[in-house]
């Protein structure tokens, strides 16, 4: 695929750490022109994570092909040079807490008004309605809240997954409903409202399994699909990892 073919679009990025840095990366990949406003004095606190404070990886592949930007967004002055951006832009991005948006005058009606072409993607930890919808949450909580660290562990003997498979899989999720929206612009002129969250997303990304036990009512672990992909992991004498995945489609016999 050419890597220029949004090159005619502009996104307004409001995000930090994964979720939202992600969909916007994989839009630059694409040829968009990605604005990221970090917040003063130090911008995103991806900059400075963990191994190296100086130099953070995470933030160098989640944040490339980027152009940045430090706004104080409560600041009349940082304010309108963010609305001045996003009157000329195509996207804007957020994952900023519950409300935190609407307070700060970007929710999506104010930002409607000022541009109707603009669409508009919100990143949430469970979405915008529900019990959990003004809860705040991060990768593990997606997770475990959707059920997916259950089939990725031994509940007996539970371990933290090494990725942050929850932030990664919503940020594919919200590029995703960009692109869609992009695409219905072309035809409609209008601007859309894309929102995802961590388990939204996730829950989509097991919907085999999700649908398997709305249909069973069998509660699924990881050894579910080890038994039926007759898939298997070992240590050798060696003392090094073996996989090993014997799947056949169809009848063997």
């Amino acid at each position: 695929m050419p890597f220029n073919v949004i090159k005619d679009i502009t996104v307004i990025e409001c995000s930090t750490f994964v979720t939202g840095p992600y969909a916007t990366a994989l839009l630059a990949d694409l040829g968009a022109r990605v604005i990221k406003i970090e917040s003063p004095p130090e911008g995103d606190p991806y900059r400075y994570f963990a191994p190296d404070p100086y130099f953070s990886f995470n933030f160098a592949h989640l944040n490339r092909n980027k152009q940045s930007v430090v706004l104080d967004l409560k600041s009349p002055a940082g304010k309108k040079i963010c609305l001045d951006l996003l009157r000329l832009a195509d996207v804007f991005v957020e994952n900023f807490r519950p409300g935190t948006a609407e307070r700060l005058g970007l929710g999506y009606e104010n930002l409607k008004a000022v541009n109707q072409r603009l669409v508009y993607c919100s990143i949430s930890a469970f979405g915008s309605r529900g019990p959990y919808a003004d809860k705040p949450g991060f990768d593990t909580l997606g997770q475990a809240m959707s059920g997916v660290l259950s089939l990725l562990t031994d509940p007996d003997e539970p371990k933290v997954m090494g990725m942050a498979v929850s932030d990664y899989v919503t940020g594919l999720s919200a590029g995703y409903g960009i692109l869609g929206a992009l695409l219905a612009r072309g035809k409609s002129g209008e601007g859309y409202r894309v929102e995802t969250s961590l388990l939204q997303a996730t829950l989509s990304f097991i919907g085999e399994t999700t649908a398997g036990y709305m249909r069973t009512g069998n509660v699924p672990n990881r050894m579910a699909r080890v038994k039926n992909a007759h898939a298997f992991a070992f240590v050798c004498a060696d003392k090094l990892p073996l996989a090993i995945h014997c799947s056949v489609p169809g009848n063997s016999g």
